[in-house]
């Protein structure tokens, strides 16, 4: 029943109002999906990995790969690690941008954490050296 009266009630509306309303649903829908995001922005706008801010410490690494320009998404560098794996670095520093440079560096994952690469895992870089 409520369906049919809100159906009526919609019929009734002008085109300013419907517009008034599905603006009002859109807003609506972005608080709420904002209020479930778990990350936080900090200086140089990386993300905070979600269980930093649960008081535990990143879970960090130490790898070993290759620095790899991809021209995917806008171009960008990633990382092959030498067992295969595809990190896609938030903050490589400009002097570690070269395609083939071998690097050593301790890297934290970023949970939660989208791209518009959709290329590896997003990894904030802690360390990093070139390796010969």
């Amino acid at each position: 029943m409520a369906q049919i009266n809100e159906t009526i009630y919609l019929m009734n509306c002008s085109r300013a109002e419907i517009v008034e309303l599905v603006r009002a649903m859109l807003c609506l829908m972005l608080l709420a999906a904002a209020g479930g995001c778990k990350g936080t922005q900090q200086g140089g706008g990386a993300a905070t990995p979600a269980n930093a801010e649960q008081g535990r410490p990143a879970a960090s690494r130490q790898i070993t790969g290759v620095v790899k320009h991809l021209d995917l998404e806008g171009s960008f560098y990633g990382i092959i690690t030498d067992d295969g794996q595809r990190l896609d670095p938030v903050n490589l520093p400009g002097a570690f941008q070269q395609d083939g440079l071998r690097i050593k560096a301790r890297v934290e994952p970023l949970e939660g954490q989208v791209s518009v690469h959709m290329w590896g895992t997003l990894v904030r870089i802690i360390d990093i050296q070139r390796v010969q």
